[in-house]
């Protein structure tokens, strides 16, 4: 079954990546710019069709408004598991970085945090399959198209796969305002896997006890917590100091 990814950078992205594009669809009145001709000049490279529509028809077809006048309709998603995952860190030669999601809600955030997460060079994001956030053209539009570049899971059981990772020689570690031990107190080296709960609830207290370190960051404000997506991009960017992970186009 296709989708749609919708907005210049996401699509870009996309047909950059090498996802199987069936159309490109462009808003007759979209402004012309030297992005929007770069995604023409790729699509017609791909062989991909394009065609020239009315603006209305693409945020009903996105389901959305951000869409920027451009729509791509790729075919199905080829989703990764947790061993590509590992054997990818293998391959590349150093110790594997995941992140898992535990029932993140907001599509938003979802997007933001897997823009965090290739940024920071993860190897693969987990998420369990149901109870979470879909990966809608909204949330790839709020990747900024980083969802195209990242190995994605959704699982049927979060908790037997944490059991999983663990017994294969992950820690997973995960920010709590009640922890003892500041983020950066904690060694974060090594394979490791970073766990991000709900919006609203935070980490269930069965993730809770799979972790083997929990963190905290220091709050000078009134405010008593950071959202999600905050700590969970604050937390893998800790990993990445400590690591000292090469910056982009270095050799690993």
């Amino acid at each position: 079954m296709s989708e749609w990814i919708g907005g210049r950078r996401p699509v870009a992205e996309a047909l950059a990546a090498g996802r199987q594009a069936l159309r490109l669809l462009i808003a007759r009145t979209a402004r012309q710019s030297p992005e929007l001709r770069a995604i023409r000049t790729a699509a017609t490279q791909a062989s991909v069709p394009i065609e020239e529509v009315d603006r209305d028809r693409l945020g009903r077809l996105a389901g959305f408004d951000g869409h920027q006048g451009v729509l791509l309709e790729v075919g199905p998603r080829r989703w990764s598991d947790p061993n590509e995952m590992l054997a990818a860190a293998a391959r590349a030669g150093h110790p594997p970085f995941l992140l898992v999601l535990e029932h993140l809600q907001d599509p938003v955030n979802l997007g933001g945090l897997l823009r965090t997460a290739e940024a920071a060079g993860v190897d693969g994001v987990i998420y369990p399959e149901r109870g979470s956030a879909p990966l809608t053209a909204a949330a790839v539009k709020s990747s900024a198209g980083a969802s195209e570049h990242l190995r994605l899971a959704p699982v049927d059981s979060l908790g037997v796969t944490l059991t999983d990772l663990h017994q294969g020689g992950l820690r997973l570690v995960a920010a709590d305002q009640e922890a003892a031990t500041l983020a950066w107190e904690a060694d974060l080296r090594g394979p490791l896997g970073v766990v991000v709960g709900s919006e609203g609830s935070g980490l269930s207290g069965a993730t809770k006890r799979r972790c083997d370190v929990l963190v905290r960051f220091p709050m000078a404000g009134r405010v008593a917590s950071l959202n999600a997506a905050t700590a969970g991009a604050l937390l893998l960017f800790e990993v990445v100091r400590q690591r000292g992970l090469p910056e982009s186009g270095e050799a690993p």
